[in-house]
């Protein structure tokens, strides 16, 4: 039987490449001057025609990673209207070290060593805090099972970015191959964080339904706290990855941002915004059951309770409230920004 030949699809990034080849030549034959150096595709920026002994200048490729595109690269053109050559390797050679901000690289590096360092540092005192937990059987009630599922999510979350800053963001190979490995990472990322935002939520419920309902039912309570802070992320992440999966943001890791990080955004903030309501609605039972004509005060490990509540909330949320607000890059405001949110968002449990 003869063969049947396999069609594979053309590599996006040949195709890309081809693309911009074309939009630079589009009538390669043509030259303005006899004697100038030609109109030339080098696979990473289109050089115009150039009159003898002048040097060209072209913007620094935006898809390639590291490349600032606001920067300039230059390539010669000798007095003969050849395009210079490297000695080494024969080839015409233009100059691209410009394109990177060298400045800019190492405080970037800077700043993903504080966040590993920040991470490493709340992950031991996450695990110091479940051997004690899970080693003590006094401590064994529903809120101590809420608060090692969030310790459980935070410890997870923060291994995960502390992977994900060593050998994804400070290896750009990995960000430019866009691999199966780095895009699971992305995807355990976004569900842990959303997790963590969930079981915060259980928190204040939690201590919402003792002050207000009184008498529930642990055991059943517990199944709705698995489902909310199991469940759902669970379901937010996969509606997230197949949403992004179909857009145009796929390519180095998916670590720019998405408009389909929407669907995890807004019940982030959902869960923030409705924590802080049972929290003035415990504080209002609270101070209802302590005023001096109240004849049922409300238990000291309640007060205790709420003083946690008080300290958890905005602590776990005030990262996340900062995040919208970008300053504008390469700034002074940005710097401080960049270091402010290291040690807030990766210290935040170590506090």
């Amino acid at each position: 039987m003869p063969e049947t030949a396999v069609s594979r699809e053309p590599d996006p990034n040949t195709v890309f490449l081809i693309k911009l080849q074309q939009k630079c030549l589009p009538n390669a034959t043509a030259k303005l001057a006899t004697n100038s150096c030609p109109k030339y595709f080098d696979g990473w920026a289109c050089w115009e025609e150039t009159l003898p002994n002048t040097t060209a200048f072209a913007a620094c490729p935006y898809y390639v990673v590291g490349f600032d595109p606001t920067r300039k690269a230059f390539k010669e053109c000798l007095p003969d209207g050849t395009w210079y050559r490297h000695p080494e390797t024969g080839r015409q050679w233009a100059n691209y070290t410009g394109c990177v901000d060298v400045d800019d690289l190492e405080f970037r590096e800077l700043i993903n060593s504080m966040y590993i360092v920040g991470y490493s540092v709340s992950l031991a005192a996450l695990l110091t805090s479940l051997l004690i937990f899970f080693t003590f059987k006094t401590l064994r009630c529903t809120r101590i099972a809420i608060h090692v599922h969030l310790f459980l999510s935070l410890a997870l979350n923060n291994f995960a970015w502390i992977i994900w800053y060593k050998f994804v963001v400070q290896d750009l190979s990995v960000v430019k191959q866009n691999g199966i490995y780095c895009r699971c990472l992305h995807v355990l990322l976004q569900f842990f964080m959303v997790a963590n935002y969930m079981w915060m939520f259980c928190e204040g419920l939690h201590l919402h339904m003792a002050l207000v309902v009184v008498f529930v039912n642990d055991v059943y309570a517990m199944r709705w706290f698995y489902a909310i802070g199991w469940g759902l992320p669970a379901v937010l992440t996969g509606l997230y990855v197949s949403w992004r999966s179909y857009s145009r943001d796929t390519e180095q890791c998916w670590m720019h941002e998405s408009h389909s990080q929407w669907v995890l955004a807004v019940p982030v903030f959902a869960s923030i915004l409705t924590s802080l309501l049972f929290l003035m609605n415990v504080m209002r039972v609270l101070l209802t059951k302590l005023h001096r004509n109240s004849a049922n005060p409300a238990p000291i490990g309640v007060r205790k309770a709420v003083r946690a509540a008080l300290i958890l909330v905005p602590l776990f949320g005030i990262h996340y409230i900062l995040i919208p607000y970008r300053p504008t890059h390469k700034t002074t405001v940005e710097a401080v920004y960049q270091i402010l949110s290291a040690i807030l968002v990766s210290t935040q449990v170590s506090r």
